[in-house]
């Protein structure tokens, strides 16, 4: 009885499997990244560092440097992950004090977000959005009942998200700032936070970043551009009206593969913030309703690894994984929003597509922890199924 009870005991990933449609959804996002990046960056590549393919080869050396931290982390249990989240948290956050200290901080277009590794530039925001939804999982499953009746509980961890806006926004990081407190109160919400309690901070922050987007001109030029960017099509509007001539010429199946015109010259930072203009203009709306498909099957499935992560009383991986969601959801939806003119510019980069090295090193790191709470979650399941054939 002994020896076949620690048979059960061991289960390897190749008996439990992985979530397909998580896997398909994943990998299909990946290579359209890919294929975008060499695309949408072939002409500013042959033009800054007269190799057509740099960016391309630079992005799929990170989607490897990302692979291999995400399969590293896939073999560290969630527990170990709930003990390091804090130690991650402080450094994230020691990174941004760095990011600001002259000749360690790198500063590019007036913004100083990136650290300089010596082979390539790390942008630190992108770890420090990780970092925080793994602490604040972390902070929400110990202290819930505080959460749930009384305002300190919520004010906490939003203490916290604003010494991190602070520093985002000296860089300046406006959108990062605006997303990661969204992030935070969705959380906070999802642990079962009191309508009032919400209400009253949401309605604080938001008054506070409106103050914060008005005081600086340029934010206010984007909010005035992005309501009629045809106002000034050649100089403040124009790279909205860029994009959207390139998500117009794209029509019902898009002008093919590289076939892109904006993408020559016209539209700025057509591999990074706007690579969903190109990818509409080579694909078409066709297209674009097959990436927006693989987002939501992408989000759904972790929010199903988030439930069945509660159901089996993990709850620290179930809010990590919808906290991941969450993240992911917003990015894609803002990065989106900002090329349709939906949404003022805030330099948002589209998870798994647009190209740059911590993005999606990040992205990649991310979906590594989810797959490591749905193996657990397969664990449980095939301990308990085989224990009741064996029974």
């Amino acid at each position: 009885m002994g020896k076949k009870s620690a048979k059960t005991i061991k289960v390897s990933w190749y008996a439990v499997g992985v979530d397909g449609w998580l896997m398909a959804a994943f990998c299909a996002l990946l290579a359209i990244g890919a294929v975008m990046v060499a695309s949408s960056s072939i002409a500013v590549a042959e033009n800054t560092v007269n190799d057509s393919f740099y960016y391309f080869k630079r992005h799929v050396l990170f989607i490897v440097l990302g692979g291999l931290v995400a399969v590293a982390i896939m073999n560290i249990s969630t527990d170990w992950i709930n003990r390091l989240s804090r130690p991650a948290l402080i450094l994230g956050i020691l990174s941004l004090v760095l990011v600001l200290i002259p000749g360690i901080g790198v500063e590019v277009n007036g913004a100083k977000r990136w650290i300089n590794l010596g082979i390539s530039r790390f942008q630190v925001v992108e770890a420090v959005k990780l970092a925080l939804i793994v602490s604040l999982a972390t902070y929400v499953v110990k202290h819930k009942k505080s959460i749930q009746h009384s305002m300190l509980g919520v004010l906490k961890p939003l203490l916290m998200v604003v010494v991190i806006a602070v520093l985002l926004l000296i860089q300046p990081d406006f959108g990062s700032a605006a997303l990661l407190m969204i992030i935070t109160l969705v959380m906070i919400y999802i642990a079962g936070a009191r309508y009032r309690d919400l209400t009253v901070i949401s309605l604080l922050a938001g008054s506070a970043m409106a103050v914060i987007a008005w005081a600086e001109p340029y934010r206010v030029k984007r909010l005035v551009n992005f309501v009629d960017p045809w106002q000034d099509p050649y100089n403040a509007g124009f790279q909205l009206v860029q994009a959207l001539i390139a998500i117009g010429r794209g029509e019902i199946s898009g002008v093919g593969i590289g076939s892109s015109v904006q993408k020559l010259f016209y539209l700025p930072e057509a591999h990074t913030d706007f690579i969903f203009a190109v990818y509409a203009e080579e694909m078409g709306f066709l297209g674009v309703l097959l990436m927006i498909g693989l987002f939501v099957v992408l989000i759904y499935r972790i929010f199903k690894v988030a439930r069945n992560a509660f159901d089996n009383g993990n709850d620290f991986a179930g809010f990590m994984c919808t906290g991941i969601a969450v993240w992911l959801a917003l990015q894609a939806f803002l990065s989106m929003g900002v090329n349709l003119g939906l949404l003022p510019t805030k330099g948002l980069t589209l998870p798994f597509i647009s190209s740059g090295g911590s993005a999606i090193m990040i992205n990649i790191v991310a979906i590594g922890l989810v797959f490591r709470t749905s193996f657990e979650n397969r664990k449980l399941n095939y301990r308990s199924g085989h224990q009741e054939v064996q029974a």
